[in-house]
């Protein structure tokens, strides 16, 4: 008799672990938690992650602002040199301390944005980590959320318990490494490709005018060395971005066409008397203000691909210079 109450109260506890729908829910927690971990490896701790970031993108955005305010002088400076506000001398020896600044600030700069763009990456790793534990979440809480109905009365129990299951869990995690990976995006995208190459040429063309047979040359190597480097990386994703560009001016040239068979069929229809003076003016002037719109957007396209071309074509040759 004491055996058989023995087995009947174990069975009894059995039965309750199982259709303790909190219990499940934890435990699907647990296992989900496992199965991340063997699929995705260590988890990187996300605290780490915000700290480093947060540093490195303050150097950075002082950095990018310190580069471009150099660059602005470095041109201004040239201007006054063709000019004839100051002469050959003056210009070497403001250029030189202005070269000087920009040679750090570009070493540094290339190094932050190196680690920047590592932590991006493992940004976006571990965000999709998450979100896939998060969908895998939504579909066993929903689960749970079913078997609490038929077990359990009390709703806000039911509410308390999905709040700590989906938002405690999963959720900041996501919301916190996407942050961090929309951070670095808008830090590394601060400064255009036009930019960039703009300075680079800058930096080139100082370190050949003062390159000589007695000095500098260690230094300057090195810093052609970055240079050549970022111009790889810079030319490898323009000629992506060319590619898209072109396919967009092809669009818009399309329309451009459309708008101009447009205007011609208006005139027609005017002089073959079809619409009336206040018509065809009211028409014309939609069609011309929609045609210098496109005209003017295929010609800032054409003006930015010719531009960043000639900066990396020109970065290309000072390259070359002296090598």
């Amino acid at each position: 008799m004491v055996g058989f109450l023995f087995k009947r109260f174990r069975k009894s506890k059995t039965e309750n672990r199982v259709i303790d729908p909190y219990q499940r829910q934890l435990n699907g927690f647990h296992n989900l938690q496992q199965d991340r971990k063997a699929t995705l490896g260590p988890r990187v701790s996300i605290s780490q992650i915000e700290d480093e970031v947060k540093e490195n993108l303050k150097a950075f955005q002082s950095y990018i602002e310190g580069i471009k305010e150099t660059s602005l002088k470095l041109e201004e400076l040239r201007k006054m040199l063709r000019s004839g506000e100051i002469s050959e001398n003056v210009y070497k020896l403001i250029s030189d301390k202005l070269g000087e600044q920009l040679s750090v600030s570009l070493e540094e700069i290339f190094k932050l944005r190196e680690a920047l763009e590592l932590a991006q990456a493992k940004g976006k790793l571990e965000l999709a980590g998450e979100k896939m534990a998060a969908g895998e979440s939504e579909r066993t809480g929903s689960r749970g959320a079913r078997s609490k109905e038929t077990y359990v009365a009390d709703l806000q129990e039911q509410k308390i318990a999905r709040a700590l299951t989906r938002s405690s869990v999963y959720y900041p995690s996501v919301y916190r490494w996407e942050e961090i990976v929309s951070k670095i995006d808008a830090a590394i995208s601060s400064m255009t490709i036009e930019e960039e190459a703009s300075i680079i040429e800058q930096y080139l063309s100082l370190i050949n005018e003062r390159i000589s047979p007695e000095s500098g040359s260690e230094k300057a190597e090195r810093g052609k060395a970055l240079c050549r480097q970022r111009l790889n990386s810079i030319s490898e994703k323009w000629a992506s971005i060319r590619r898209e560009k072109i396919e967009k001016l092809m669009n818009i040239e399309i329309r451009s066409s459309q708008t101009k068979n447009e205007i011609e069929e208006l005139e027609l229809r005017f002089a073959v008397g079809e619409l009336d003076q206040r018509s065809y003016e009211y028409k014309m002037n939609t069609l011309q203000v929609r045609l210098k719109e496109v005209e003017t957007e295929i010609s800032n396209i054409r003006d930015t691909m010719d531009e960043v071309d000639m900066r990396i074509f020109r970065c290309s040759e000072l390259l070359r210079e002296d090598s």
